[in-house]
């Protein structure tokens, strides 16, 4: 029987399960202040069925303001705004802390006013701003900004203050030899370095009281140059344990690192193993994090003492009812979050609020509630892409008889082919979900069904949402049609041999996947490389090597400047390493003038313009990966002829996911 469910204890505070949603910034507010949008938005996850809530991070001082949108406890103005969510959050037996968070060089002086303030006075790679070196009655000030705000937090009714200590922010800046170049009290050895980190649990504990539980955010390993290692962080963790820390929370890295860490390409439960040294060295509770998606995973962790507590944020943003539902085992009604980042992370870099690839009402809660229709209608959906089953579901719910028509022999449109490339694979969780939803709800399915003015004629349907999605663009180049020449689509379904030497037309989202799953064609498998690897036979780079790629030569051909440039902010520069480290060469700012076939050898030979030169490539197989376009010609016929017609997704614009499921949603909600 899992642990998952059983209460735990953090000092004296008892929580009725081992899940706590950890700390994350949702974009709601801009002055520091709660409102009811945030409000509503934890409501919901406290109804879910989470044990701990982690709200934040929160500034102690303007200084360390990071972003626009965190909370604020640097005054008392905010406690009352903080106790109506701590008071709405108690009323689901849910217990609910506050992280406090300084920035120090990561809090720019666009949000803060102010210049950053650091260990030491080396500037954040992203930021360039070069900090001011914390003198010694200046550190003193800045620990008595963090009392003054745990005191805030307690009278505010949190249960915990969780003190961020890690992922490269002040605390952390003075634990890691990266940044802190000092060379008094507060730098040098290690336990000078912890000294910042011990008197502030000291002096928190002093003025809150022993009894007050106080659980520290760490990086188990910094993953940048001179960070902190796993057994620096060990030592770390021993000494705040005797200074009063009640919990750690482990995480991996900084958001400075060079290695991902958020992305759905990392192996899920990838860095738990940090969390696990911890937990080996202390006595209190280790709450352990990071790509922990399905809560099978969470009791695997827990179960197998890898840690006391799970922390998920992401999850909980795609399903807020994620605990409750797994308890229930209503496993095909979980919406697993993929770690796209569209909706969260890339939103809140693109300074808008916390959404969801497919949990529309994410951040929206009190205002798209899901009612009965006041009449009920027969409702045609024409296409089962992402769009067409998230209308389709969302009608259904509310009480309509719906018909999905779908061209092809299964459901999904182009995200069928999203989840094929390496390290893509949890995009299909969109589908699995949608399709299960579609099917319990009974939308009645017809599938190979191409429609045309007279199925909509025989069905008679008093809505139709057409949702026809896109094809593949065929650019307009002399010999694109001869017979080594195919579309990326082709490729995913495996319908063509693809040859040794290969070249893509087109280095968008299309043309960078494709090349991916062309390139790991052939790879070694990673079971059978850790085999010879433990058994010695071949060392680490060359597991590397032969779990990276097969033996095709791939060329990507872009022109434009760049390629992958319609991947989200937080994902692109992962997918570009990835295309470096398969071997792929791309070559940028090009015109493709023409595709000739060579009879004799069995080659295209393509002939290319850059920089006002001719170039020309031989290859086997030339994949077509030039984006889509918009399938519009039902649409156009249905104009005029339908009294309520919808059109959603890539048949009126070609568009992201998230923008199709969102359209798909608030048609369903419309009728």
């Amino acid at each position: 029987m899992s642990k998952l469910f059983e209460p735990i204890k953090i000092g004296r505070l008892e929580i009725k399960n081992r899940l706590a949603m950890s700390a994350m910034d949702l974009g709601f507010t801009s002055n520091g202040s709660i409102n009811k949008r945030f409000i509503d938005f934890y409501v919901e996850r406290a109804r879910g069925g989470v044990g701990l809530i982690v709200v934040g991070g929160c500034y102690p001082e303007m200084t360390g303001k990071v972003w626009k949108s965190i909370i604020g406890l640097d005054k008392d103005e905010f406690i009352p705004g903080l106790k109506k969510l701590t008071d709405t959050i108690h009323k689901y037996d849910v217990k609910v802390a506050a992280q406090i968070l300084h920035g120090g060089r990561s809090a720019s002086s666009f949000f803060s006013k102010t210049r950053p303030v650091s260990a030491s006075s080396l500037a954040h790679v992203n930021i360039k701003q070069a900090p001011h070196a914390l003198t010694i009655p200046e550190i003193k000030k800045v620990i008595e900004c963090f009392v003054a705000a745990t005191v805030r937090v307690k009278k505010a009714g949190f249960d915990a203050v969780e003190i961020h200590g890690g992922m490269g922010y002040l605390i952390n800046q003075f634990l890691s030899k990266a940044t802190n170049k000092r060379k008094d009290r507060y730098g040098g050895s290690l336990s000078n370095r912890i000294n910042f980190a011990k008197e502030m649990i000291l002096a928190i504990k002093k003025k809150v009281g022993k009894g007050y539980p106080v659980i520290f955010r760490m990086s188990g390993a910094d993953f940048v140059d001179e960070g902190l290692k796993i057994d620096e962080s060990i030592e770390i963790a021993k000494e705040l344990e005797k200074a009063g820390v009640d919990a750690f929370n482990v995480s991996p890295g900084w958001h400075e690192s060079r290695i991902p860490i958020m992305l759905m390409s990392i192996p899920r439960m990838s860095y738990i193993f940090l969390s696990e040294k911890i937990k080996d060295n202390v006595k209190v509770p280790v709450i352990g994090s990071v790509r922990i998606n399905d809560l099978a995973l969470a009791e695997e962790v827990i179960d197998n003492n890898k840690s006391d507590i799970v922390s998920i944020g992401r999850p909980l943003i795609a399903d807020p009812d994620l605990p409750k539902k797994y308890k229930k085992r209503q496993f095909d009604d979980i919406r697993k979050c993929i770690a796209c980042n569209q909706g969260c992370f890339d939103s809140l870099l693109n300074f808008k609020s916390v959404s969801c690839l497919y949990n529309v009402r994410a951040g929206r809660e009190s205002e798209l509630k899901i009612r009965k229709a006041k009449k009920k209608k027969k409702v045609m959906v024409i296409g089962g892409g992402p769009a067409g089953m998230e209308a389709a579901r969302v009608a259904a719910l509310r009480g309509h008889d719906v018909y999905l028509f779908e061209k092809t022999d299964v459901l999904g449109g182009q995200l069928r082919y999203a989840y094929i490339p390496p390290g893509r694979e949890e995009i299909i969780n969109v589908i699995n979900f949608l399709e299960n939803q579609i099917k319990k709800l009974n939308v009645k399915i017809q599938f190979c069904k191409n429609v045309d003015m007279k199925t909509i004629k025989e069905l008679k349907p008093d809505v139709v949402i057409a949702a026809a999605g896109g094809s593949p663009v065929i650019p307009k180049i002399p010999g694109v049609k001869e017979k080594n020449v195919v579309v990326a689509e082709d490729v995913f379904d495996n319908e063509v041999q693809v040859g040794k030497d290969v070249v893509i037309i087109g280095g968008g989202t299309i043309g960078c996947e494709i090349a991916l799953h062309t390139a790991k064609m052939g790879a070694m498998e990673p079971d059978v490389a850790c085999f010879l690897l433990k058994n010695r036979v071949i060392n680490g780079d060359e597991a590397v090597a032969l779990t990276s790629r097969g033996k095709r030569n791939i060329t990507i051909l872009e022109m434009k400047n760049k390629i992958g440039g319609r991947f989200g902010i937080s994902t692109r520069w992962v997918i570009l390493k990835q295309v470096k480290d398969a071997g792929i060469n791309s070559i940028t700012g090009v015109n493709v003038k023409n595709i000739r076939y060579i009879n004799k050898s069995g080659k295209a030979c393509i002939t290319f313009e850059k920089d006002n030169k001719d170039i020309k490539l031989l290859a086997d197989t030339v994949i077509i990966a030039a984006g889509y376009k918009s399938n519009q010609s039902l649409t156009k016929k249905l104009n005029g002829k339908i009294n309520e017609l919808y059109k959603i997704g890539d048949c009126v614009e070609v568009r992201t996911a998230l923008e199709a499921i969102h359209e798909g949603f608030e048609v369903g909600l419309r009728i």
